[in-house]
């Protein structure tokens, strides 16, 4: 069923799915069906490939059985409810720390993703959510921006993690409110940032020129800090133009893809 339903979304046939795999149409319509078990890693990776989607969403992973293993849902919900919540009064008890140690909390938080601890991660970021929009909301001036970059932040590692777990609700709240949140930080790179996050959505439905667009405007909009030299924007640069690089192989667009993977060994 869930390969059905990504085979529709992109409005391919079952025909276009067996050509691009090397199967027949009656193997897709089995595999389709469940009268085939996917049982080989190969296989579920290459059905992915072609239908834009993670390898989780067709074999149902990790969505298991247990309480315990489970438990990152409750977070993702807990993140989702904070993330409508944006524009409404925080919900929070006493006085949010400073910028300079909530900053120091999404330390921790890339600590935890070069670790694939993408459960750990979302445990994390309700409460730092709540706690950065509560600052934002007491505080003014550069404090405030700061904490709007911080709920930025956050918003991307939840849309990774969201991602790398299977839950496309949260891949598209934390994508949207990271934009909001981006715009009022007054910090030049967030957007961009935004954008990055946004590109990597598009992949999803085949939008390949969308996302090459995409990551042209967020590099225009830093180019100027980028010729400074800025360590943060050479970051986003390279970021930026590896995203614009696959989209353009996935788009069968090589050339412009080897440009790009040079621009950003050159950041």
């Amino acid at each position: 069923r869930r390969m059905r339903d990504a085979r529709l979304r992109l409005g391919y046939t079952q025909a276009d799915v067996a050509a691009a795999l090397g199967y027949t149409q009656s193997w897709v319509s089995k595999a389709e069906k469940g009268r085939l078990e996917l049982d080989r890693t190969s296989v579920i990776n290459a059905i992915a490939a072609v239908l834009h989607v993670h390898p989780n969403e067709l074999i149902e992973r990790p969505y298991n059985q247990t309480a315990a293993a489970n438990q990152w849902q409750v977070s993702a919900a807990s993140i989702i409810r904070e993330l409508r919540r944006y524009d409404l009064t925080p919900v929070f008890d006493g006085q949010p720390r400073p910028a300079a140690a909530l900053w120091a909390e999404t330390a921790k938080l890339h600590t935890l993703r070069d670790n694939a601890k993408n459960t750990s991660i979302l445990a994390v970021l309700p409460d730092l959510l709540r706690e950065s929009r509560a600052l934002a909301e007491v505080s003014s001036g550069r404090e405030r921006e700061e904490a709007f970059a911080i709920y930025t932040i956050c918003c991307k590692f939840g849309h990774t993690s969201a991602h790398a777990l299977g839950h496309p609700e949260l891949v598209a709240m934390t994508c949207e409110r990271a934009a909001w949140a981006a715009e009022r930080s007054g910090d030049e790179l967030m957007p961009a940032i935004a954008h990055w996050m946004r590109v990597w959505d598009m992949w999803a439905t085949a939008d390949w020129l969308d996302a090459t667009a995409l990551s042209d405007k967020a590099l225009r909009a830093i180019e100027p800090l980028y010729a400074r030299g800025d360590p943060a924007a050479v970051r986003v640069w390279g970021s930026l133009h590896l995203r614009a690089a696959v989209s353009a192989a996935r788009g069968s667009l090589a050339n412009e893809a080897r440009h790009r993977i040079a621009q950003a060994q050159e950041a």
